[in-house]
């Protein structure tokens, strides 16, 4: 008798994850429309780029210190377990106590926190009551509002298998992905997921949230819209596409500096919608485009 675990998350789109538009299937007329009202050039959606960036950046924000091993046990895990040292290698670090598993990299910003005793029996869960949890977890650790960009609650779902029989799916876990932005630009690469167990316990954290520098960062564009749909045309036939739908956003890049922390540049998105035809499906591009940034 054969027993496997297949995993996967609820209906949610992988934009609302990543930042970025995915392919939807596209019927025969619909898409013979793309093509006719793009055949010539690109068909530009710049709404997402219609009011341009003037904040600077905030006051707070997540302090290096939140690193230490004071914070990441006491405020991220929130236990006085005592650690050990398991493995170092260049500056991250493996401890272990008798409930949790820690990974930390100051470096990279990056922290994975492990329960090692699992989830209790299922238990009736309010989402909205589990992301508040979530996000005041990460908050008494370090990341202030101000670098808190779109919150999402979704469900993991789990199904047994026995003798090629699939069983009703049911919650595996629930989770909490924050999105890193400043002043509502979402910065590329950066977020936290803090995940709870059927039962409502703390399970699970994978956070990728570098500090930032205080000075260095280029924020700000005097590109014109019309100036930025030119540069993604010509960064669009660079990569070698020639005409098709695209939708402009803004982005923040992170580029790590010497002095171990990190700057952000701004940058425009070029999304290319994913596109099903007779042959198949192309997939969806992101191209970025370069709009001359500025302090």
């Amino acid at each position: 008798m054969n027993t496997h675990l297949l995993r996967f998350l609820t209906v949610l789109p992988l934009t609302a994850l990543l930042g970025c538009d995915s392919g939807v299937l596209v019927e025969p007329e619909v898409l013979e429309a793309q093509r006719a009202s793009a055949a010539i050039d690109f068909v530009f959606d710049s709404t997402g780029i219609a009011t341009p960036p003037t904040g600077g950046l905030p006051t707070t924000l997540l302090p290096r210190t939140a690193f230490n091993d004071s914070m990441l046990q006491g405020a991220l895990i929130g236990t006085t377990e005592g650690f050990l040292d398991v493995e170092t290698v260049g500056t991250r670090r493996d401890r272990l106590s008798r409930t949790w598993t820690l990974e930390s990299d100051p470096s990279e910003g990056h922290v994975v926190v492990m329960n090692n005793l699992g989830s209790g029996p299922a238990t009736p869960q309010e989402p909205a009551v589990l992301q508040r949890t979530a996000v005041a977890r990460l908050q008494r650790w370090g990341i202030p509002s101000a670098e808190m960009g779109p919150v999402y609650q979704v469900r993991s779902y789990v199904q047994d298998r026995e003798d090629g029989v699939v069983s009703a799916p049911s919650v595996h876990r629930h989770k909490t992905f924050v999105m890193r932005a400043i002043n509502g630009i979402r910065v590329e690469g950066h977020r936290a997921v803090v995940s709870h167990g059927v039962d409502g316990s703390f399970q699970r954290a994978f956070i990728a949230w570098p500090p930032l520098a205080r000075t260095g960062h280029l924020l700000r564009t005097r590109l014109s819209t019309a100036d930025i749909e030119q540069r993604a045309r010509e960064a669009l036939r660079a990569e070698g596409e020639s005409a098709g739908n695209v939708r402009l956003f803004w982005k923040y890049a992170p580029t790590q500096v010497s002095t171990g922390e990190w700057v952000l540049t701004l940058e425009v998105g070029a999304a290319m919608d994913a596109v099903t035809g007779e042959n198949g499906t192309e997939e969806p591009r992101i191209i970025d485009v370069d709009v001359s940034p500025v302090p």
